[in-house]
This record gives C-alpha cells, sequence and structure tokens, in this order.
C-alpha cells in the first residue's frame, strides 16, 4: 500500500509505501560500489577492482564466489558497450531485503550496473582546500556510507573541486586521490584513515613513480604541481589550489601518464 503526497508549490514529492521488509543497503548503508572505465570492452585493472569489492562486503559476511564476479563482469561490459565505446560504469552491490533489525541478513546480493558516456574534456583541474569535518575512518573499500558523509559535506560547500584536509594534514580530493609534486617527486597520502586504496594511485605507486607519506598540509603551500587519480579519468593535472598557480602540474604529470598502457594514455 502506499501513495504520492505533493504539496503545492513544494519543490518535491514524497511516496509513502507501507513494507514489511527494506533492502539493506537503504536502511542500513550496507554495501560497496566500484567506479570504472570500459574503453572499447576493456576495463583497467578489473581484478583489482573485484577485489576490493569483494573485501568491502566482507566486512558483514557476505561473499562473492568468482562465477558470481565473472557474471558481473560481463553484465557490465554489455551495459557499457550498449552506451558508448569508452563508457563510465558504477558497480553498486548491496544486500537484499531483509525484516527490520540491524543484525538481520538478507537472503541475497543485489549488484546494481549503470552506465553513461564517458564526458568528453581534460581541462586541469582548479581546486580549493576545505576542512574534513569528522575524524576520518578507515576506508579499505567504497561503502556506500563513506559517500553519504561526503555528500553531506558537498552540498553544504556547494562544489566537489576540493582537497580535504584534517588536522593539516591532506586526506584526498572528493573523488580522487591526490598527487603532490614537490622537489622533483610525486607523493601521494598514506592510505588509511580518510585515504581510499585508490586501484590507479596503487598502480603509481606499484610502477614507482608515486612514494606514499603522511603529507602535512604545509605541502600545499609551496608544492610545485598536482595532480588528482581515480579510475574514470585515471590521471589529470591540477592547475591551481587557491587561485596559486601550478605551474609543473601538466609536465610533470607526463611520468604518470608514461605508466598507462598507450590506449590508456591517449585518453588522458
Amino acid at each position: 500500500m502506499g501513495g504520492l503526497y505533493h504539496e503545492a508549490g513544494a519543490n518535491t514529492s514524497i511516496r509513502i509505501l507501507e513494507v514489511e521488509t527494506v533492502e539493506r543497503g537503504l536502511a542500513y548503508a550496507e554495501g560497496c560500489f566500484e567506479t570504472f572505465r570500459v574503453v572499447r570492452g576493456e576495463v583497467f585493472a578489473w581484478d583489482a577492482h573485484a577485489a576490493r569489492l569483494c573485501r568491502g562486503l566482507a566486512a558483514w559476511g557476505y561473499d562473492l564466489t568468482p562465477a558470481m564476479l565473472s557474471e558481473v563482469y560481463q553484465r557490465c561490459l554489455a551495459r557499457a558497450a550498449a552506451v558508448a565505446d569508452d563508457a563510465l560504469v558504477r558497480l553498486t552491490v548491496s544486500p537484499g531485503p531483509s525484516p527490520w533489525g540491524i543484525l538481520r541478513r538478507a537472503g541475497n546480493l543485489v549488484a546494481r550496473v549503470q552506465a553513461m558516456s564517458m564526458p568528453a574534456g581534460r581541462e586541469p583541474f582548479h581546486l580549493r582546500r576545505a576542512h574534513w569535518p569528522w575524524p576520518p575512518l578507515p576506508r579499505e573499500a567504497k561503502y556506500l556510507a563513506d559517500y553519504a558523509r561526503l555528500g553531506m559535506v558537498l552540498h553544504r560547500l556547494g562544489t566537489q573541486d576540493l582537497v580535504f584536509i584534517h588536522q593539516e594534514t591532506v586526506l584526498s580530493a572528493a573523488v580522487a586521490n591526490v598527487l603532490i609534486y614537490r622537489d622533483g617527486q610525486w607523493w601521494t597520502p598514506t592510505s588509511g584513515a580518510g585515504v581510499l586504496p585508490g586501484v590507479v594511485r596503487a598502480h603509481l605507486l606499484t610502477s614507482g613513480v608515486v612514494r606514499e607519506a603522511v603529507c602535512p598540509a604545509a605541502w600545499l603551500d609551496d608544492c610545485e604541481g598536482m595532480a588528482l587519480a581515480n579510475s574514470g579519468m585515471f590521471v589529470r593535472p591540477v592547475a591551481t589550489l587557491d587561485g596559486r598557480n601550478l605551474p609543473a602540474s601538466l609536465e610533470a604529470s607526463a611520468v604518470l601518464r608514461a605508466t598507462f598502457p598507450p590506449s590508456i594514455g591517449r585518453l588522458m
């Protein structure tokens, strides 16, 4: 039973439903997601995405078998192919419906696949600093709950072109890992509290062109360049931070782009 209620002059409406069960992802933010680019039927570092997704779901005691992962992967490729040769895909996996109660378990997982044509444009970013208002939490995976908090902050600030700082330490950008170029070396904040172990970040670390460290906020005052990294754009330079030009960003990021296969490098 249910119905739609809309008040004259209101900017939204509300649908009222009477239910016996609610999906766990909606009721308790149980679930994880992965975002990645599918270019002509190929995903860069899919195994790393799959491993992180499984690690996240294991926090609630749910397992994705190899057969499940294979089926999900094929569905992602098919959905991407239906949209564009170069598509951005979001895969969200969460437990299905269960009765009321935080310790209840769902009998199944639900995977949702979204895809859109990769937006055009490779312009450098113009960022500003922002304070992260809560103690940073460990981020072993892309938990839905983490992004609910992020959404609160971004809606309040009205932009996602930000670099977050907590207790004078650099954490991350809104939806990407931060790379900082100082004295001829690329650095990225150490993974852990407040810093997602990004797939592209891990690739750059393994390639040896980036080193990780606790990055003081003061580094943002004297760095010569910056870039952002995630599995949608791979690597993109930052032109300015708080209005200060970062002249080395574009040239210095060439060494980052060179670590990728040519088919990926041409997209950056």
